[in-house]
């Protein structure tokens, strides 16, 4: 599905220009965790959080919140699932940096597509097409990323039809409590990328792994995107919910972005500071205690209550 032409952002992207220079990366380690020194909470404890976190879900978690996000991008597609997912997933994988740049850059790639993304995917010829990205820079990432990209969603797409039957092939013969999450979005990382891919630092950067332990953020947030059903009609929709057959939401890990962590660090959801699978998937444990059906659904209050700038004692301060 072609989406309507929107109109172009009033600053030129790096992926229109070439002219933003991307930044020499350093090599990231994860850092080791360094535990806090809490006192261990109770069940009941937790449960008390439970209504302060609930109103901010109330607070955040409307059809506003998309206005402002990358999200937005993928809505545009929302008439067409196999484009919306499509757009979606690569949204999610250049969602870093300011926000801001994220939708600029995203939209002008899409637009080099003529905001026809399948059509463009399925007729890709990298000997025909890689001048088309000979400019595009964002940040770590340079053209030649987006080449291979395209080469390896073509290919998924051609083998599987979708990118859920990808992850479904990934999770095959895998029940909930064998970590099916983590071994799935490994397995799906390995499969899309190729036996050979490009030893670019922009590919890796792109595509985090779970077996080296970091916390795999944007891929996460791409499953919320997925996978999460908001039901509520009175609240409005969020979340896609497109895929309905690979996970269910109570399999979903929150996306650990600075917002969360920084959150974390006043509400000692965790006593691991790094920025890791393990420190989410602690934080991760202690939302399904307060909703097992939808944990991630509090990735809303947290991240919306750190980007307004709030003093967390308004939590604090009415939990104790």
């Amino acid at each position: 599905m072609k989406a309507p032409e929107t109109s172009a952002p009033k600053r030129r992207s790096s992926a229109a220009t070439g002219k933003t220079r991307a930044k020499t990366p350093k090599a990231s380690k994860l850092a080791k965790a360094k535990p806090l020194k809490i006192k261990a909470r109770s069940r009941e404890e937790w449960l008390k959080l439970a209504p302060y976190l609930n109103a901010l879900v109330d607070e955040y978690k409307v059809p506003a919140y998309i206005q402002s996000d990358p999200l937005q991008i993928p809505y545009r597609f929302a008439g067409d699932p196999k484009a919306c997912e499509l757009v979606a997933f690569m949204t999610a994988l250049f969602s870093y940096g300011r926000r801001d740049l994220i939708m600029e850059t995203v939209t002008n790639l899409f637009r080099i597509t003529d905001n026809d993304p399948v059509a463009f995917m399925e007729g890709f010829n990298p000997r025909r097409d890689a001048k088309l990205f000979r400019h595009f820079v964002y940040r770590f990432n340079k053209g030649p990323d987006l080449v291979h990209l395209w080469q390896r969603l073509q290919w998924a797409y051609r083998e599987f039809g979708s990118l859920e039957n990808l992850f479904l092939a990934s999770t095959q013969g895998l029940a909930a409590n064998e970590n099916r999450l983590k071994i799935g979005i490994a397995r799906f990382t390995d499969q899309l990328l190729g036996e050979a891919p490009p030893q670019t630092y922009g590919l890796k950067f792109l595509f985090a792994h779970p077996d080296k332990g970091g916390a795999c953020k944007r891929f996460n947030m791409f499953l919320r995107w997925m996978v999460r059903q908001d039901m509520d009609a009175s609240a409005g929709k969020v979340d896609l919910g497109l895929w309905k057959n690979s996970l269910s939401p109570t399999e979903l890990l929150v996306p650990l972005d600075t917002h969360v962590m920084k959150m974390n660090n006043h509400l000692r959801l965790s006593n691991r500071t790094d920025n890791s699978w393990q420190t989410a998937e602690e934080i991760t444990e202690i939302f399904r205690l307060l909703c097992p059906e939808d944990p991630v659904k509090y990735d809303y209050a947290l991240f919306g209550f750190s980007l307004d700038k709030r003093p967390p004692d308004e939590i604090l301060a009415a939990w104790r």
